[in-house]
């Protein structure tokens, strides 16, 4: 049988090292600790994504509320490729002294004490097996990113992170509700005895629950776990923050919080989906995938602040990926898991790349900047890229995961939402490529760009760990991690 351990472990990591970067006596010592917590948590990762995959899931701690299967590894892997690629791009855009964004080492060591302790709840989302405490894992990421996306305290992030902090907060509600409503279900099946909110149980529990309430239930969680992952209209909070937000932290909310939302609403779809003739699901899945695709579209195409544009195309992306789930079947699914792992490497990318392109030209407004990829060739070139891979250009992963998705579609039958899809894709498509031609290849801007950019090694090292995803994907899938696709989609369809 699998050790639990590591699991464990997963969770100590980032919480200890949080701490520790709180105390830490130098600016040299902050980076090392926030670098060492991220990097041990993606071994650990690696080594419960082999114990999945051999043994199958892990059971972790008292009463069995931490569990550990093939879904969950995938989240977890996901998060810890991104969240050790945001911290090493951290070290030299926040915590190098010479840095044009250089944080005094009182804010440093806050910085780093709130994304290790975000990872951490974001790690617990991932492993929660009880959906009560996955509800308080959700809340946790909300309290503690709220903090982050008004960390430089100016008057528009303050503004930006009261915004996300009310409406997430408010949605979560409504998902705890839905959560109890899920519990009644239970207690009308089995008796309140026997009831329980464990995933586990649940599951096995899942043909006895009463239609009625799990449709009300369903109604509750995804207007709070949507409003979390951004769906339209529900995403009103995402543009401010994902604006706001320090540049590595973006790259989170993007690639890891949304996720984690959607993430959430899987688990619940599991539980769905094992309901004789239910597909109540599958409609709310449909409804919000398509609102969201065809809304982010027309706002792209009127964007001029980068980071804003970024942010429009995480509603869009979250869209494709309800779409996916929502057309469901094995490929379906596949792709839309496939999706979420594909998204938050490219986004990230992007977010990171951005952030040294919004630094370089002094500005976030795309209208005055021009000429970056001669400029900046560095920067640019990882722009072209994460520019052709987000608009699902082939042979980029992103293009594999569409492609899956709109197969999907066509195949079971949904021929207007996949119609719809498609068009939405074709007009991003344009806008995407319209806006960042404009800042690559017009002409250098006579004010020019800052060239003080000092080390980037650790810039180098984050996007190293992303560009692959985003490249190699698209080609190739290495058999273990199509093995932990695969058992991911068992995992919810059963």
């Amino acid at each position: 049988m699998a050790d639990p351990s590591w699991a464990l472990l997963l969770l100590l990591v980032p919480a200890a090292a949080a701490g520790i970067a709180l105390i830490a006596p130098s600016r040299r010592g902050a980076n090392a600790t926030a670098v060492a917590g991220a990097a041990v948590s993606l071994v650990l990762v690696f080594a419960i994504v082999d114990q999945i995959l051999t043994s199958g899931a892990l059971t972790v701690g008292p009463g069995g509320f931490l569990y550990v299967d093939a879904l969950s590894g995938l989240l977890l892997l996901l998060l810890s490729l991104v969240g050790l690629a945001s911290i090493l791009y951290s070290v030299d855009y926040l915590g190098r002294a010479t840095s044009p964004h250089a944080l005094p080492l009182p804010r440093l060591r806050q910085y780093y004490a709130f994304v290790l302790l975000f990872l951490f709840t974001m790690f617990l989302v991932g492993e929660a097996n009880n959906l009560g405490l996955l509800w308080i894992a959700l809340e946790g990421t909300t309290l503690v990113s709220a903090l982050l996306v008004g960390f430089y305290h100016t008057p528009r992030s303050i503004e930006a992170s009261w915004k996300y902090l009310i409406l997430c907060t408010v949605g979560l509600i409504f998902a705890l509700f839905g959560t109890l409503l899920l519990y009644l279900a239970d207690v009308s099946a089995v008796g309140s005895s026997g009831a329980s909110l464990d995933w586990t149980a649940l599951i096995r529990e899942a043909p006895h629950l009463d239609p009625g309430i799990m449709r009300l239930a369903l109604v509750f969680l995804f207007l709070g776990y949507g409003t979390k992952a951004g769906f339209a209209p529900l995403h009103t909070w995402l543009p401010d923050a994902h604006s706001e937000a320090p540049t590595p932290v973006s790259a989170l909310l993007s690639a890891g919080l949304l996720k984690c939302a959607i993430y959430a609403l899987l688990r619940v779809d599991a539980i769905t989906l094992r309901m004789p003739n239910f597909t109540f699901s599958t409609w709310l899945f449909l409804s919000f995938g398509v609102v969201s695709v065809v809304l982010a579209a027309f706002f792209i195409l009127i964007q001029r602040d980068l980071k804003r544009l970024l942010a429009y195309h995480s509603v869009e992306h979250m869209g494709i990926i309800s779409l996916g789930i929502g057309f469901g079947g094995v490929l379906g699914l596949f792709g839309a898991l496939f999706h979420m792992v594909n998204h938050a490497a490219t986004k990230a990318t992007l977010f990171l790349a951005g952030g040294d392109l919004a630094s370089a030209a002094g500005t976030k407004d795309l209208e005055e900047i021009s000429g970056a990829l001669t400029a900046l060739p560095g920067t640019g070139a990882v722009l072209f890229i994460g520019g052709l891979a987000l608009a699902g250009v082939p042979p980029f992963s992103v293009f594999a995961s569409e492609f899956l998705i709109l197969t999907a579609g066509f195949a079971g039958g949904a021929w207007i939402a996949a119609v719809i899809l498609l068009v939405a894709l074709a007009i991003v498509f344009g806008g995407l490529l319209l806006h960042l031609s404009r800042a690559l290849l017009g002409p250098t801007p006579t004010r020019g760009f800052s060239r003080e950019r000092g080390p980037v090694i650790g810039t180098a090292l984050g996007l190293g760990i992303l560009l692959p995803i985003v490249i190699g994907l698209g080609v190739f899938l290495p058999t273990p991690f199509a093995a932990l696709l695969h058992d991911a989609v068992q995992v919810v369809i059963g």
